[in-house]
């Protein structure tokens, strides 16, 4: 038993790259199965009661996380590495847990719209993340967060538990602006390291020669932000129609 504790916490059972293995793939089914299962047996309830069962998710993927970081320092590595956040998956895993266990409302759109993207990417191209053969501590602290931070702002908006309000879309452009000083300037002064989170190093697709990375990606977030913004909107019947211009006859 102690020694499957181990190789559960600490040393892995059979390290080596397993992407679109077989839990890969279990982690991506079960995600998507289960966000759809939430939001058909919680479409028709209050508020309150689906934030209360999504508080649910908020506390067990924050204490894996907690549990994953613990670990880490166990196994050397240096407490602020360990503990502050710079991908923005895990800002967000943080911030969402913290603001569902607490019930805070200010600043929530941030989280809402931004968790979802960044969870899916590392669904999508999960580099570095399904590094064994076998479930980790490491692994389970991973699938957990991601999906945390993309199955809550689903399913609250999708049951309308949750809308977003456009008039707070700079902030959560101004929140991006933040992270990227956090990954770029305070990243290498913590813990003397330069871990490209953000792509910035053109390690993404869409790239344009003689641009830089820099401002494609943040064209693109905004464009990503306000879209999201209109398909809540749209969802949610917000939308105004656009009256046609009536033209006065002269006299």
């Amino acid at each position: 038993m102690l020694d499957f504790l181990r190789k559960f916490m600490i040393d892995g059972f059979n390290p080596g790259d397993y992407t679109m293995g077989t839990v890969h793939q279990l982690a991506l089914f079960l995600s998507g199965s289960t966000i759809i299962l939430f939001i058909i047996l919680l479409k028709n309830k209050t508020p309150e009661y689906i934030h209360k069962k999504m508080k649910i998710i908020a506390y067990i993927s924050f204490t894996i996380y907690i549990l994953n970081r613990i670990v880490r320092v166990y196994k050397g590595v240096s407490v602020v590495e360990s503990f502050w956040p710079f991908y923005l998956c895990n800002v967000n895993t943080i911030l969402l847990s913290i603001y569902m266990i607490f019930d805070i409302k200010k600043g929530k759109d941030f989280i809402m719209i931004t968790g979802i993207s960044g969870a899916l990417l590392a669904f999508i191209i999960p580099y570095g993340i399904f590094n064994d053969q076998y479930l980790t501590l490491n692994i389970l602290d991973s699938i957990l967060s991601h999906y945390e931070i993309v199955a809550i702002p689903i399913i609250l908006m999708a049951t309308k538990a949750y809308e977003l309000d456009v008039k707070k879309g700079v902030f959560v452009i101004l929140g991006l602006l933040l992270l990227t000083v956090n990954v770029e300037f305070l990243q290498p002064l913590l813990i003397n390291k330069q871990i490209d989170y953000l792509f910035l190093d053109g390690t993404l697709p869409f790239q344009i020669e003689g641009v830089n990375q820099f401002f494609i990606m943040l064209a693109s977030a905004i464009v990503y932000v306000y879209f999201v913004y209109f398909l809540d909107y749209l969802y949610l019947g917000k939308l105004k129609k656009i009256k046609p211009i009536q033209v006065k006859e002269a006299n």
